[in-house]
């Protein structure tokens, strides 16, 4: 069984989009075996104030901050049984998402009782096709379903998907209407083996899951563009939207970037069906407006203001307490004798624990004010510096010898190394924010786009002919400032950014090699 948590998910992730994620660990299931309890050390001295805890409440019965508490306090405010949309996803679900039993906290949490093991519950294709009887290969059920995501599709071209897309009808319509919610919140809840584990062991399955639901979305959106029920599409493709949009709200960075992998693919298939569509002006208008009716999009801001920064806080203080050392926060290291010499219980004794959290908070301070830039090429190259300070952190030549040097030289070693080795890439989470907004952007210029085709027949000889009619502003490239690279073509139209990169591809994509986000559109002679 595959156990997510939000620092294994976070491996997973990065592999799949291309990011590095931060700081979140391994974790364990609630049917491993119980760990045994660390020895006890002396409380540490910790301040509870602004520049130390962050936080000042709620406090665990030993008098340090329940960070677990602080972030489901924050993220729970408003939300009810009733406008959270996990508690309809998790109907959808099932108890336990992608494999891995969800505690009965989790579901007191969110405000239900425990869900049963058993039930009409949502099932992956690739676990469901290959329990099948005669199932193909997995290959091919990774084929099928890949190829299922990405352009229309009838029942006999994939009758397994079309077999699977029916046996998931009504876990799918609880998604939909899941999506139709404003809120999203997920309980962070350790495993019942862990209960009071810390917030790199949080698991975090139902983020997994949602990927697969989306994927679900997408596939039958296409084989609804196929069957020519343009509608049914578009509402699924919403959907898919909406739920990146939703699952983003969470506060970790996991949720924010499956969030954003989401709405990716949601971009995906809307591009797919203006290319395959050809409805009126007045239904194209009707579609473009329900796009500003999505819920608003996290900042990633937000998500290293907070969510890091209370991660980064909760470790210090676990590894203050001797309930955790820096080689479990950093699992897969390279040996470094001064972490594991700071990993001692008798060092972590001898360190200025306030010095420590004051020195974190100013980092997340500095990090937190530069996400909120709002040029991007000085956003970048403010976090490239930040990134490049942290980096000589790490590179330091301090070995285990400097900590005779006194409390001074330890208290220093041991601020450098957390920082080192929890502070995001901040970097890769920031192109990924600047690609889904450009994304949206290009997405909104497409439909102004179609609006024209659909009044002319043709396509502009320039974006700005379109304003203010059809779209109140012509974007500008997200990541350079510029108008975009535009071209009208034979059978369509051309536009493109620069990318992350900032530099002109001449409207090759990742996909070719490079770093454009290029939207081609070729009218479809049987647009439908």
């Amino acid at each position: 069984m595959t156990i997510i948590t939000s620092r294994r998910f976070a491996v997973v992730l990065a592999t799949a989009i291309g990011l590095v994620l931060s700081s979140w660990c391994l974790g364990q299931n609630d049917k491993a075996e119980k760990a045994k309890p660390k020895a006890l050390a002396p409380p540490p001295k910790i301040t509870i104030s602004k520049e130390t805890t962050w936080a000042i409440e709620p406090r665990r019965d030993d008098g340090f901050i329940d960070y677990l508490e602080v972030l489901n306090r924050r993220y729970s405010k408003d939300v009810t049984v009733e406008n959270n949309a996990c508690v309809l996803l998790y109907q959808a679900m099932g108890p336990s998402p992608d494999g891995t039993r969800m505690s009965d906290r989790f579901f007191r949490r969110m405000g239900i009782e425990r869900l049963p093991d058993e039930g009409q519950y949502f099932q992956s294709f690739r676990k469901w096709a290959a329990s099948q009887d005669n199932a193909p290969p997995i290959n091919q059920i990774n084929d099928m379903e890949y190829r299922a995501d990405e352009r229309p599709w009838k029942a006999a071209e994939f009758p397994l998907v079309a077999a699977w897309l029916k046996e998931n009808e009504i876990p799918l319509l609880l998604v939909v209407a899941a999506t139709e919610r404003p809120r999203y919140f997920s309980p962070l809840v350790n495993a019942d083996a862990n209960p009071d584990g810390g917030l790199i062991e949080v698991m975090l399955p139902g983020v997994q899951e949602s990927r697969a639901l989306a994927r679900a979305l997408a596939a039958r959106a296409m084989w609804e563009l196929a069957e020519g029920s343009q509608f049914d599409a578009w509402r699924d493709l919403m959907a898919m939207h909406r739920l990146g949009r939703l699952v983003g709200q969470g506060p970790t960075l996991i949720e924010f970037l499956t969030g954003v992998a989401i709405e990716s693919m949601a971009f995906q298939g809307e591009f797919r069906f203006l290319a395959e569509t050809k409805p009126t002006a007045k239904l194209m208008t009707l579609y473009r407006k329900q796009l500003d009716h999505l819920p608003a999009r996290a900042l990633i801001a937000d998500k290293l203001d907070v969510g890091e920064r209370i991660c980064f806080l909760d470790c210090a203080h676990r590894v203050a307490r001797n309930q955790m050392t820096l080689n479990e926060i950093f699992v897969g290291r390279e040996d470094n004798p001064l972490i594991d010499k700071l990993s001692e219980g008798v060092i972590a004794r001898m360190v200025d624990w306030d010095e420590v959290l004051k020195s974190g908070n100013q980092w997340f301070d500095r990090l937190a004010e530069i996400s909120r830039m709002p040029d991007f090429l000085a956003r970048t190259a403010a976090m490239t510096k930040l990134e490049e300070d942290v980096k000589k952190l790490s590179e330091q030549k301090r070995g285990p010898l400097a900590l005779l040097d006194g409390k001074p030289t330890i208290t220093q070693a041991m601020s450098d190394t957390l920082i080192s080795l929890q502070l995001p890439s901040v970097t890769q989470v920031h192109g990924a924010e600047g690609r889904v907004i450009q994304r949206m952007r290009n997405l909104e210029l497409a439909f102004a786009m179609a609006i024209w085709r659909s009044e002319h027949d043709s396509y502009p000889e320039s974006l700005d002919i379109l304003a203010p009619k059809y779209i109140a502003e012509v974007p500008k490239d997200h990541f350079n400032g510029q108008p975009l690279k535009y071209e009208r073509t034979d059978t369509g139209y051309r536009f493109y950014s620069v990318g992350k990169n900032g530099k002109d591809d001449e409207g090759r994509s990742y996909d070719e090699g490079a770093d454009d986000l290029v939207v081609r559109m070729a009218v479809a002679k049987d647009a439908k």
